[in-house]
C-alpha cells in the first residue's frame, strides 16, 4: 500500500475510535483578484468519511473552501450540484459583463478612429505664365475717339432718364405691400372684435355650444391674421428686393458712364490714345502678374493652413487613441481585479454553510466531496 493509503487508513481509524482528526480546509478570501488557498487543519467530527467508488475501497477526503465575498449572489453553485475541476464557483457576473461591454465599446471607438481616413492636402500647382504684351498700334485712333464720344453721350442720357425711376420705389411692389398691410389691419381688427365678443359671452354665461362656435371662429380669424402677417412680410421682402435690384441697375449705369468717359478721355488724341492704351495694356499685364503672384501666395497659404489642420487632426487622433488605450487598460485592470473562484477538483457540492456577515463581507464554507457514496 502507498503512504497516502496508510494516511487515510489512520484517519479513518482515529474517527472510528473517537480520536479528533483533521481534514483539508481551503480558505478563499475574495478580497484579492487571485484567490489565495490555504490549508488549515480543522476538526473532522462534523464531516462524514467519503470513499471513492471503485477498486480497493480507497477513501477520499472532502475539500473545504472558505469563501468571503461582497454579495452572496456571487455564488454560482448550490448543494447537490456536480462540479468539475476549473468550473466557476463564485464570480461577480454583472460587473464583469458590464466591464466587457465597456471594453467592447472602447475597442469599437479605437477601430473607428483607426479606420477613419485623414486626407493629406495636395501641394498647389504653380499658375501658368501670362502671354507677352503685343506691340502698340495707332491705326484706329480717330474712329476710337468718335465711338467713345458716342458711347459716353448714350450712357449719360440713359443714366439721366433712369435715375429718377430707379431711385423711387417700385410702384407695383409698393402697392402690393400697402394692400397686404391693409388686409392685416382689417383682420387684426376682426380678431380683436371676436375676442371681445367671446369675453362678453363669457360674462353673460351663454351656452357652451355658442361659446365653442365663437371660439372656433376666433381660431379661424387668428389663422387669417397670421396668414395676413406672413403675406405682409413677404410683400415687404419683395419691395426691399426690388429696391436693391434698382440700386444695382443704377450703379451699373453709373459705372457704364464712368467707363465711357474714361474711354473717351483715353482716345482724345492719337498719340495720347496710343500712349494710354499702351499704358493700360502694361497696367493690365502688371495687374495680371500681381494677381497671379497673389493667387500663388494664397494657394500656398491655403496649403499651409490645410497642412496644419492635417497635422492637428493626426495629433488629435493620436491623443484620442492614447486616451482610449488608457481607458482600455483601466477596464482590463478592473476586470483583472474581479475575483473569480474555480473548483480545484471534480466532485459534488456536499454542503454550503449559512452565510455569516462581518463589516459588509459575507463568508461561507463549501464542502466538495469526490463521490456521493458515504460510509
Amino acid at each position: 500500500m502507498t503512504r497516502e493509503f496508510w494516511g487515510i487508513f489512520a484517519t479513518l481509524t482515529a474517527a472510528v475510535c473517537g480520536v479528533a482528526a483533521y481534514s483539508q480546509t481551503v480558505t478563499v478570501n475574495v478580497k484579492t483578484p487571485v484567490a489565495q488557498a490555504q490549508i488549515t487543519p480543522q476538526p473532522k467530527t462534523d464531516i462524514p468519511v467519503e470513499v471513492f467508488k471503485g477498486k480497493s475501497g480507497e477513501k477520499s477526503r472532502s475539500l473545504r473552501l472558505s469563501i468571503t465575498v461582497d454579495n452572496p449572489s456571487y455564488l454560482l453553485i448550490k448543494e447537490g450540484d456536480e462540479i468539475k475541476e476549473g468550473q466557476t464557483i463564485s464570480d461577480n457576473k454583472l460587473e464583469r459583463d458590464r466591464l466587457l461591454k465597456q471594453r467592447k465599446s472602447v475597442e469599437l471607438q479605437i477601430n473607428n478612429l483607426k479606420s477613419k481616413p485623414i486626407l493629406q492636402p495636395t501641394k498647389p500647382t504653380p499658375p501658368q505664365q501670362s502671354n507677352p504684351i503685343p506691340p502698340a498700334s495707332y491705326a484706329e485712333e480717330q474712329a476710337a475717339i468718335a465711338q467713345a464720344q458716342l458711347r459716353l453721350t448714350q450712357s449719360r442720357s440713359l443714366l439721366q432718364s433712369r435715375t429718377s425711376v430707379l431711385n423711387a420705389d417700385n410702384p407695383e411692389r409698393r402697392a402690393e405691400a400697402e394692400k397686404a398691410e391693409a388686409v392685416l389691419q382689417a383682420v387684426s381688427q376682426k380678431t380683436e372684435e371676436q375676442r371681445q365678443l367671446l369675453q362678453s359671452m363669457g360674462d353673460l354665461k351663454l351656452q357652451s355650444e355658442i361659446i365653442q362656435h365663437e371660439e372656433a371662429k376666433l381660431r379661424q380669424v387668428e389663422g387669417e391674421q397670421e396668414q395676413a402677417r406672413s403675406a405682409l412680410e413677404q410683400a415687404k421682402g419683395r419691395l426691399n428686393a426690388a429696391a436693391i435690384e434698382q440700386q444695382q441697375q443704377l450703379q451699373q449705369l453709373q459705372l457704364a458712364v464712368q467707363l465711357a468717359q474714361s474711354e473717351h478721355e483715353l482716345t482724345k488724341s492719337r498719340l495720347q490714345a496710343a500712349i494710354n492704351r499702351r499704358q493700360l495694356v502694361e497696367y493690365a499685364a502688371s495687374v495680371d502678374r500681381v494677381e497671379r503672384s497673389q493667387k500663388e501666395q494664397q494657394l500656398q497659404q491655403e496649403y499651409s493652413r490645410q497642412q496644419q489642420i492635417y497635422e492637428q487632426a493626426l495629433r488629435e487622433r493620436e491623443y484620442q487613441l492614447a486616451q482610449l488605450s488608457l481607458s482600455l487598460a483601466s477596464v482590463d485592470e478592473k476586470l483583472s481585479q474581479i475575483p473569480l473562484i474555480r473548483s480545484p477538483k471534480n466532485g459534488h457540492i456536499r454542503r454550503i454553510k449559512p452565510w455569516t456577515g462581518n463589516n459588509g463581507k459575507y463568508t461561507t464554507t463549501i464542502t466538495i466531496s469526490s463521490s456521493t457514496t458515504k460510509k
